[in-house]
């Protein structure tokens, strides 16, 4: 039996900014099904955690330590059990428990500081000792430092993964002092304290979200200053694809859309589902033509600037209609207002989240675009091919992994792709799409079942990391 203990900042469904609380949430899951492992969750006990979890939560243990400069500090350990899982809270009303956001404080260095110590504090008094500490992203990045340097007693291995390598936890390099160490090279990087630099050269073993961003987080374009020190640690870094869960996202089961459907029935499924999207946003578009969906960070990260460049003259020349749920930065949410306001009869953008209209979206348009200027693996386009929305993506990271583009002479891919980082070359490609749409059905219906069949759940990926988990305690 492997003692598996992961350690993060988000995890679904408790708190969720990005695609890491997906992973958080569902990997240890898959894990625990595997059998053979015992696997637990390090979270920090946040007010936005939703109240009906409260109800469920125990707590375990309480304690003070020693941290930066202040005497004592109290750190409290909570407890939740949800299916097979057990996930342990830090709780601490100054640093997680009286702040609305999740992200954003002046003193983000403080805050991960003092979780990350007090998770690895916690590791003696709650009776679980792991043989591997699972770390995710630049929030928890100093854990495998830390246990080399100030709690060697835990005998551990670590496995580091990024989720995206261009947020790392940079701060003032005498922010090193709040973890009561000396200081050591390892962690400082241009003169900067960098969580995930310490994460990178310390772990046991780096893992990255998709094979292909394995391979370009190595290049000077992606890797955002780690590429060299990545590149020193060739042998112990490796791609794993995420997965999702399809007990939350499948056309068959799913809850939260109006009509269910299957392979067999995509068609019908997704006409009456296009019928309660139009509804909810209350729009009255034609049926019969194609809708284009975004849902989407709007940051740069996610390929705006392409849309923002060409848009405008598609929506006036090209028969579709288009659909935006997101929000991010003020400029790009500003953009998709304009861009609804000049095309108020071919646009609905919905500025925010809603799981629900997410969902909806997903049964109820037809293409769903993800023009990334990079993306460490990417979620929403495995969520449309299995609700049969057809992706356009940029060839990037996980999106060449996933999204195989479409042969119509040999009848195989399960979307469409782009290469360069060019709006004009994702112009041709959405228009080749919807000209497949309008004037070849049969391949239309062909792409949609290629597209359903796509496999994506975390049961292989899972056993990946398994495999990863014995080799490293060999």
């Amino acid at each position: 039996m492997i003692n598996i203990l992961h350690v993060s900042a988000e995890c679904t469904p408790f708190v969720k900014i990005g695609g890491l609380a997906d992973v958080v949430g569902s990997l240890p899951q898959e894990l625990k099904r595997l059998r053979g492992s015992e696997v637990r969750v390090f979270l920090p006990y946040y007010k936005a955690i939703p109240k009906k979890f409260l109800k469920n939560v125990t707590d375990v243990t309480n304690f003070t330590i020693q941290f930066s400069s202040e005497r004592e500090v109290y750190v409290g350990v909570k407890q939740l059990k949800k299916g097979n899982i057990i996930y342990y809270f830090i709780d601490n009303e100054f640093y997680f428990g009286s702040r609305e956001n999740v992200y954003g404080y002046a003193d983000e260095s403080k805050r991960f500081a003092y979780f990350q110590v007090a998770v690895l504090e916690s590791l003696t008094r709650i009776g679980f000792m792991p043989d591997i500490i699972h770390v995710h992203d630049w929030h928890t990045g100093m854990i495998p430092l830390l246990l080399k340097y100030r709690f060697i007693n835990i005998n551990a291995k670590t496995i580091l993964t990024i989720h995206n390598l261009a947020y790392q936890g940079i701060f003032p390099l005498e922010d090193y002092r709040l973890f009561n160490i000396k200081y050591d090279a390892k962690m400082e990087f241009e003169g900067f304290l960098n969580f995930l630099k310490a994460g990178i050269v310390t772990a046991d073993m780096i893992t990255t979200v998709s094979e292909t961003y394995s391979k370009e987080i190595l290049t000077d374009y992606f890797g955002y200053g780690m590429q060299n020190l990545l590149r020193q640690r060739g042998t112990r870094l490796k791609g794993i694809i995420n997965g999702i869960d399809y007990s939350d996202y499948n056309p068959e089961t799913d809850h939260l859309i109006a009509q269910n459907y299957g392979i067999d029935n995509a068609q019908d499924g997704k006409l009456a589902n296009k019928i309660a999207l139009f509804k909810e946003l209350d729009i009255d578009y034609s049926l019969d033509k194609p809708v284009v969906g975004i849902i989407s960070r709007l940051v740069n990260q996610k390929g705006i600037d392409l849309i923002k460049r060409v848009f405008d003259e598609m929506l006036e020349i090209d028969d579709f209609f288009f659909i935006v749920l997101g929000a991010g930065n003020a400029e790009y949410e500003n953009y998709f207002r304009g861009l609804q306001e000049r095309f108020p009869k071919k646009v609905r953008v919905t500025i925010g989240y809603s799981d629900k209209l997410a969902h909806m979206i997903y049964a109820g348009v037809d293409i769903f675009l993800m023009p990334s200027k990079f993306e460490p693996c990417g979620l929403g386009q495995i969520i449309a091919l299995k609700y049969g929305t057809i992706p356009i993506v940029r060839e990037t990271g996980g999106l060449v992994d996933t999204v195989k583009p479409y042969n119509e002479y040999e009848k195989l891919g399960n979307g469409f792709s782009f290469t360069n980082f060019n709006a004009h070359d994702m112009m041709h490609v959405i228009r080749y799409a919807m000209h497949l749409f309008y004037h070849n059905p049969d391949s239309w219906e062909i792409l949609m079942r290629h597209a359903m069949n796509s496999d994506y759940s975390w049961t292989q990926s899972a056993k990946e990391y398994r495999k990863l988990y014995k080799d490293i305690l060999k």
